[in-house]
C-alpha cells in the first residue's frame, strides 16, 4: 500500500493560515520524476534547464497575484525556483484573508497538473480524478499508483511551508531558493561529503547522519566539553582565563588536522564549534533535532560539506540512554551530558561502522 510521503512536516494546527504572513513553499513532484528540467551541472554558473512544464509552473506561481486579486486578496509572490523534481516558492500574504493558504496553493498545484497535461496533449479533466476529492492521503496515494503517470497529479498530495517570523529572515529564505540550483549540483559532483544516511551504527548505538563519513575514521578526534561554570569560581566557564587556554589548544589542533566532536550546547562549546565554522576546521557535529530525507543544511555548513570538513549526527535514542545524577532522560540536563558522553564516544571510535540506507 502507498504511503503517505514522510518527508513533509505536519502543518502547525496552531497558527492561523488565514493572518498575514510570509512563507516559504515547498512542493514536490510525485515520484521525484524529473518533469521540471535538468540541472546544467555547471559547477561556474549553476542553473536549471527547464523544461516546457518547468516554465509553465514558474509562470503559473507569477500569475498568482493577478489571480488573487480577483478576490479581493492582497498576495504577492517574491521569489521562486524549479529543481528538477521540486518546486521552492516565497509567498506573502500581505492582509488577512478569507481562506486558507492551503486553499491558494491547492489551486495553484490544480493549475500546474492541468498544464502539464496539456502540454503532453490532454486537455481536459480525466474520468480518473472525479473519485479522489473526499479520499485521505494515503487512499488518494494508493489509487494513484494504479494509474499511468499522466493520469496522476503533478506534485504530491501534501506541501511543505516554512513559516517566516524573524526580522532578517526573509532574505535568508530568499538567499537559500536563488542558492538550490548550485547545492544541487555540487552534491552531485562530490557526494562523498555530502552522505544522507538514515541509520548508521556505531559502537552499538544508532545515528543518523549527513556529510563526509569519512571524519569518523580520522586519526585524531577531540572531543570538546565546556561546563557552564567553572567548576571553582563559579564564573561563567566562557568568561576566564582557563576557557580561553582551553579554546586556543583545541583550535591550534584543529589547524594540525584534528577533527573536532561536539553538540555545542554549552556557551563555550557554541564558540568552538563557530570558531571551526569560522575557519573551516573538520568537525563531527552532533545534534539532537531529526535530520529528514530531503532536509539540507544552510548556507554556511553546506560550504564547510563542500570542503569535506562536516559531518551531522544525529542520536535515535538520546532521550532513553539514561537518567544523569537521577533527572529524567529526555530532559534537557540529561541530553546536555548524554550528548557529551556520544561525543567522547566517538571521538574514540576508529572501528567498523554500520551504514545502512533506508
Amino acid at each position: 500500500m502507498a504511503q503517505k510521503n514522510t518527508s513533509y512536516r505536519p502543518h502547525p494546527k496552531w497558527h492561523d493560515y488565514k493572518a498575514r504572513g510570509i512563507y516559504m513553499i515547498t512542493l514536490v513532484v510525485q515520484n521525484r520524476d524529473h518533469i521540471l528540467g535538468e540541472l546544467n551541472m555547471d559547477a561556474k554558473n549553476p542553473g536549471v534547464i527547464l523544461s516546457e512544464t518547468g516554465k509553465a509552473i514558474v509562470e503559473q506561481w507569477n500569475k498568482t497575484s493577478e489571480l488573487q486579486a480577483k478576490y479581493n486578496r492582497k498576495v504577492k509572490t517574491i521569489c521562486c525556483v524549479a529543481m528538477p523534481d521540486h518546486f521552492h516558492g516565497v509567498i506573502f500574504i500581505e492582509e488577512d484573508m478569507d481562506i486558507k493558504l492551503g486553499t491558494i496553493i491547492q489551486a495553484f498545484k490544480s493549475a500546474c497538473t492541468s498544464r502539464w497535461r496539456k502540454i503532453n496533449g490532454i486537455d481536459r479533466q480525466l474520468e480518473t480524478e472525479k473519485i479522489t476529492g473526499h479520499l485521505s492521503i494515503n487512499r488518494r496515494l494508493e489509487h494513484y499508483a494504479s494509474l499511468p503517470r499522466i493520469a496522476r497529479p503533478l506534485f504530491d498530495p501534501d506541501y511543505d511551508d516554512t513559516i517566516l517570523y524573524k526580522r532578517g529572515q526573509l532574505q535568508h529564505i530568499i538567499d537559500y531558493v536563488r542558492d538550490n540550483p548550485r547545492r544541487a549540483i555540487y552534491r552531485k559532483l562530490y557526494p562523498q561529503y555530502f552522505r544522507n544516511v538514515q541509520t548508521l551504527e556505531i559502537n552499538g548505538r544508532l545515528y543518523s547522519a549527513f556529510g563526509n563519513l569519512f571524519l569518523l575514521k580520522a586519526a585524531h578526534k577531540i572531543a570538546v566539553k565546556c561546563h557552564r561554570k567553572h567548576p571553582d569560581t563559579r564564573q561563567p566557564y566562557e568568561e576566564t582565563e582557563d576557557f580561553q587556554k582551553y579554546r586556543t589548544e583545541v583550535l591550534d589542533a584543529a589547524k594540525d588536522g584534528s577533527v573536532i566532536v561536539t553538540p555545542g550546547i554549552s556557551k563555550g562549546e557554541q564558540i568552538i564549534k563557530n570558531d571551526c565554522f569560522e575557519n573551516g576546521f573538520p568537525m563531527i557535529h552532533i545534534q539532537k533535532e531529526p535530520f529528514g530525507q530531503y532536509n539540507k543544511p544552510e548556507k554556511r555548513r553546506f560550504d564547510i560539506c563542500l570542503n569535506g570538513k562536516l559531518l551531522i549526527i544525529i542520536p535515535q535514542t538520546l532521550d532513553s540512554m539514561g537518567t544523569v545524577n537521577g533527572v529524567d532522560a529526555a530532559s534537557k540536563y540529561s541530553n546536555f551530558h548524554n550528548m557529551n558522553l556520544l561525543a567522547a564516544e566517538i571521538a574514540g571510535f576508529y572501528g567498523y561502522m554500520a551504514v545502512k540506507r533506508a
